[in-house]
């Protein structure tokens, strides 16, 4: 019952959101000047290279998918490629407040795991606050509970400095991530019987606190009104008692970097739910 709670919870947020949201994904357009009353629907395909697992030395592909809509003339809401996937509930002047989703790649046994627990994919919900205190600079909080995979709580913060020039948008900014101790147990912590059968690890207990500090950087360029591409880069240095564990230390790394690129294309519809099955509308 719970899974298939949660499946609903997630089609029914990706519905809302596909219907309300101003900043959803990572890749948003200038608004068109026609057709006032339509929505501006930008589609994203994104290839991005990241750690096979958390603490994973290994880079791997995975090519994902993003859909956001915004009203046309809505301004553009400010968005980096390593968020949740989230929308804007209320604004209190100038705070944005919402809930936000992510998930986590499940961690199967190559890569040095070999004898270690399988942690599955892991669907994470909860909820963000965002402020611009001033022009072109924006501070961002995620707060996320796992419900299944490491189903420990982790909390990502974010601020970035951001300026377009002509058909260009950069941007640039520090990271900070937090999370408890079952989300540091699932990844990071090593049994004696997993050190045995494994024969490279030896047997640690990982306790949460802040897991990983570094910073991000994007690209964006539009080609057309319609069409933009966008890279990005960025890495982290895991920390405290995670970055201590033999996990990243004698089989993955203590550095995790992740890179990307981004083909975004937008048009207008007048109604985007047409494109929405009609179970999942709101």
């Amino acid at each position: 019952m719970l899974i298939r709670g949660l499946k609903v919870l997630f089609s029914t947020m990706a519905a809302f959101l596909w219907a309300q949201s101003p900043g959803v994904a990572t890749e948003l357009t200038p608004p068109p000047k026609t057709d006032a009353n339509g929505w501006i629907v930008t589609v994203s395909v994104i290839g991005a290279v990241s750690p096979s697992f958390p603490g994973s030395g290994q880079m791997r592909p995975y090519p994902f998918p993003a859909v956001a809509v915004r009203r046309v003339g809505e301004a553009e809401t400010f968005s980096t490629p390593d968020e949740g996937f989230g929308f804007q509930l209320f604004d209190y002047g100038g705070v944005r407040v919402g809930p936000v989703a992510n998930f986590v790649f499940q961690r199967g046994q190559r890569d040095g795991l070999f004898g270690l627990r399988r942690v599955p994919l892991t669907h994470e919900v909860g909820g963000f606050v965002e402020y611009h205190p001033f022009d072109h600079f924006r501070v961002r909080a995620e707060m996320r509970q796992g419900v299944d995979g490491h189903e420990g709580f982790v909390a990502a913060f974010y601020a970035d400095a951001y300026e377009t020039v002509g058909r260009f948008r950069f941007s640039v900014g520090p990271r900070l991530n937090f999370g408890d101790n079952n989300y540091a147990n699932a990844y990071f912590s090593v049994t004696p019987f997993e050190a045995l059968v494994n024969g490279r690890l030896t047997p640690y207990t990982a306790t949460g606190g802040f897991t990983a500090a570094g910073g991000m950087a994007t690209i964006r360029y539009h080609l057309t009104d319609d069409f933009a591409v966008s890279v990005y880069g960025g890495g982290q240095r895991l920390l405290g008692s995670v970055g201590s564990s033999p996990i990243p230390n004698l089989i993955g790394s203590r550095n995790q970097f992740n890179a990307g690129l981004a083909l975004s294309y937008s048009f207008i519809v007048a109604d985007p739910l047409q494109y929405v099955p009609a179970a999942l509308r709101p």
